[in-house]
């Protein structure tokens, strides 16, 4: 009886665990999303539209038209370091997500 509620009690642990790391995945894209928005406040309308379009994008997965839009804000304005870090991480992100999808397209055509 001890052994049955304690392989549920575990069962139950392990349920919760991995439950809990798809959520830490999305709090932790949400964030750098928000980093990048956030460090683009105090900019011009026209700039922070932009920004908001690349995280449009992101999510849609619409990630070379995310990374393109980056690199034309990155190159046409001088970024502060707040601003050159958020695009960074999430230029990493994105490429990770692309490549991931890429991956996973090959693999399933085999």
């Amino acid at each position: 009886m001890l052994l049955k509620v304690a392989k549920i009690l575990l069962g139950a642990g392990i349920v919760m665990g991995l439950s809990a790391c798809n959520k830490l995945d999305e709090t932790h894209k949400d964030t750098i999303e928000y980093r990048l928005i956030k460090s683009f406040e105090g900019e011009k309308p026209e700039l922070r539209q932009q920004i908001t379009e690349v995280v449009n994008e992101a999510k849609a997965d619409h990630y070379k038209s995310a990374l393109n839009k980056l690199a034309l804000i990155s190159a046409s304005h001088t970024l502060t370091r707040e601003q050159k870090k958020a695009v960074d991480t999430i230029v990493r992100q994105l490429r990770y997500d692309m490549e991931e999808k890429i991956f996973t397209k090959q693999t399933s055509k085999q």
